[in-house]
């Protein structure tokens, strides 16, 4: 990996490997462990296929710069995840982001040769020898890995479309940088920045050759469920109140 991946790591990656059978014979995935390596996540990147699903649980919203992306909001204080239990499951019942499911692995482009390749976090609490599932039977991928390998190639594939789709209804004008003021039942606030949401009035004034090529590109469920995913905010408060600890 060169040094510029390295400075640029996603989330919850501290280094990325490739995952190869002389290197990892012996290695397992136990996933009963739990999600505690989101626990501080606020956000999450979500792909566009999941963005209808998330949208039912934590409000979807855009990332603010001039490059924004598709994120479910998990917390409302920053290094709060109000959807990982003291425990380290998943709240229960509440949607599990396909990128929270896809850790440790991730697939990365090779620098030299542009090619994909399957990474994983090496140190990652998932990753052991002495329980879970095998990753490696007689030197070639088992199930779990192959099952990892197309569940990290599939949100890829979701994230770009994301990002394809964040990009083009930015440039049309129909996203606004927000901020968001919390008042919290048992007292105090927070204010959450740096993020955008699509204007109802924004979202109008879209031409009508515009308007079809989303619909064809299938955009508008997306676009519609973020909208609704703004009322969502007060599922969040109510978790955060029962938590007042975070």
């Amino acid at each position: 990996m060169s040094q510029s991946q390295a400075a640029a790591l996603p989330l919850f990656f501290k280094r990325i490997v490739g995952v190869a059978a002389q290197a990892h014979a012996n290695l397992r995935i136990d996933r009963s462990i739990g999600y505690r390596f989101a626990e501080s996540a606020q956000s999450v990147p979500l792909g566009l296929t999941e963005i209808e699903a998330a949208a039912q649980h934590f409000p979807v919203l855009f990332t603010g710069g001039p490059t924004p992306s598709v994120v479910g909001l998990l917390g409302l204080r920053e290094g709060q995840n109000l959807f990982v239990r003291p425990d380290g499951a998943w709240q229960q019942d509440a949607y599990l982001p396909a990128y929270v499911r896809s850790f440790p692995f991730i697939f990365v482009e090779d620098s030299a040769s542009k090619a994909l390749l399957i990474g994983m976090e090496p140190d990652a609490a998932q990753l052991r020898t002495t329980s879970g599932a095998r990753l490696f039977e007689d030197g070639r991928p088992a199930a779990p890995l192959n099952e990892a390998i197309a569940f990290s190639k599939a949100l890829r594939e979701s994230m770009i479309a994301a990002s394809t789709f964040a990009r083009a209804i930015d440039e049309a004008g129909v996203l606004e940088e927000e901020e968001a003021t919390i008042n919290f039942t048992a007292g105090g606030s927070t204010k959450i920045r740096g993020f955008k949401i699509v204007k109802a009035e924004k979202l109008a004034e879209v031409d009508d050759a515009t308007f079809l090529d989303w619909r064809q590109m299938g955009w508008l469920a997306a676009i519609y469920a973020h909208m609704h995913s703004i009322g969502r905010w007060g599922r969040l408060i109510e978790m955060a109140a029962v938590r007042p600890q975070d």
